[in-house]
């Protein structure tokens, strides 16, 4: 028995001494290795570099909890020429490039071979585009803005103050109806089937009438003012001019 195991063991040694042999035949001699580095084949695989943070989002700036409207599209009735136009920026301010394009859309083209331009007033372009975002109409189509004054003085169309327009798809009388309710503003309906349109301009003292008058006459306005329009205008806010539902820059006067 002893000597069985002894022969089984020897058998066993000589097996793994044949093994080793083989290994370095194979691999070569075992490199050198300097003291206190660890051996080429033992080096951990180099991890994956972690991601970088997301950004922090950015601290909302005054101004950016307004929403803006959509775009409304203006028609020059007379040149029926078209923009579309986004009265505000991002914050909530009139963007000054879009009403020049307003200017310019709307300039007084009586006379093509001398186009006359002024800047339209600001609060004027606002209520417009208040009363048409109203309605959800998606179009304003102007009869009349700025016009040069000459033989006639033309009121406040002359200083830029008064707009003459039309929304797509509201009648008239429910446009100036509305306009009415608005402090410190002119408003006369111009009710002839061949006019029916809305006369709109900035002023101090809100004064409201009707106009019948057919094209090419002038008959006398109607007013129909009532006593409350003082009390109104001397509550104006200027936040009320931007658009319902959104919130005016800070700024602004509440």
């Amino acid at each position: 028995m002893t000597r069985s195991l002894a022969l089984i063991s020897c058998a066993v040694l000589g097996g793994l001494a044949i093994t080793g042999s083989l290994a370095f035949a194979h691999h070569g001699p075992t490199p050198t290795v300097p003291r206190g580095e660890a051996h080429p084949s033992y080096m951990p695989a180099p991890r994956a570099p972690r991601p970088a943070p997301a950004p922090a989002p950015a601290a909302p700036s005054a101004g950016s909890s307004f929403v803006r409207p959509a775009e409304l599209r203006f028609t020059n009735a007379n040149l029926r020429e078209s923009a579309s136009i986004q009265l505000y920026d991002a914050s909530g301010h009139v963007d000054e490039t879009a009403a020049a394009r307003l200017d310019s859309l709307l300039a007084d083209a009586r006379d093509p071979k001398a186009v006359a331009m002024l800047a339209i007033d600001r609060r004027t372009l606002q209520l417009v585009v208040r009363a048409a975002l109203h309605f959800r109409s998606p179009e304003v189509e102007v009869i009349s803005a700025y016009r040069k004054p000459g033989r006639r003085r033309e009121g406040l169309h002359a200083s830029g103050k008064a707009i003459d327009f039309k929304l797509v798809g509201v009648p008239a009388r429910a446009l100036a109806a509305y306009l009415r309710t608005l402090p410190r503003v002119g408003v006369g309906v111009y009710t002839h089937p061949k006019t029916s349109y809305v006369h709109l301009d900035d002023r101090e003292h809100s004064f409201h009438w009707l106009d019948a008058s057919p094209p090419g006459r002038t008959w006398r306005e109607l007013s129909i003012g009532n006593a409350s329009l003082a009390q109104r205008d001397a509550a104006y806010r200027a936040a009320d001019d931007w658009p319902e539902g959104t919130t005016p820059p800070e700024e602004v006067p509440k």
